[in-house]
């Protein structure tokens, strides 16, 4: 009878990461419970405002379980790169809260929507990265009849984290129109861009 091995514990990554995200969609209605609006317009800007972070949110969280249910997430690499995404969700509703308080001051309002644009560049690059692994050919993580598909996740993945990371120049909150620095104009084309091609791919 051989020696028995050494028992690892296994890392808890996905209890842990279904908190995290729990916590960051509750926070994020919390922020408008505590601030409710006072009029009729108010209202359809908290919710349209809500719907923005809560689309981020729940997109990431479903890219994340589908790759992580998948992709084995034990090596030390993997289990930082997770620790590092799940950082970043949960910081997103600070930001966002932030960013979106009445009346915020220029000198808050700017580092703040930096930091909101490189927090979601940052969730994207990482499961671009994730999901890069299991398009590879040479894992055979997935069948290979759905290679192609999450090779075009995964560009999407990229594009939408350039174009966060590209909205973090400063330049980009001082153009305005309407109000609105184009920074968030920005944003919001971005949404479209990045999820419709991914729903597509994930239709077929």
């Amino acid at each position: 009878m051989s020696a028995p091995s050494p028992q690892v514990p296994r890392p808890r990554i996905q209890g842990l990461s279904d908190l995290i995200f729990g916590l960051a969609l509750s926070i994020g209605a919390l922020q408008f419970i505590s601030n409710p609006p006072a009029n009729a317009n108010n209202l359809f800007g908290d919710l349209a405002e809500f719907a923005f972070t809560f689309l981020i949110l729940i997109n990431v969280w479903n890219r994340y379980t589908t790759t992580t249910s998948v992709m084995p997430v034990e090596t030390p690499l993997m289990i930082r790169l997770n620790m590092l995404l799940l950082f970043l969700v949960a910081i997103e509703p600070f930001l966002f809260g932030v960013l979106f308080v009445p009346g915020l001051d220029t000198t808050v309002g700017e580092p703040a929507s930096i930091c909101f644009a490189l927090d979601i560049a940052g969730m994207n690059l990482i499961l671009a990265y994730f999901t890069h692994l299991l398009a590879s050919e040479e894992k055979n993580l997935i069948p290979k009849e759905l290679i192609h598909r999450y090779k075009g996740i995964r560009n999407v993945l990229a594009l939408g984290a350039a174009i966060f990371l590209a909205s973090a120049l400063p330049p980009l909150w001082v153009v305005v129109y309407a109000g609105i620095p184009l920074r968030i104009y920005l944003w919001l084309f971005t949404l479209p861009v990045i999820f419709l091609p991914r729903l597509i791919w994930e239709l077929k």
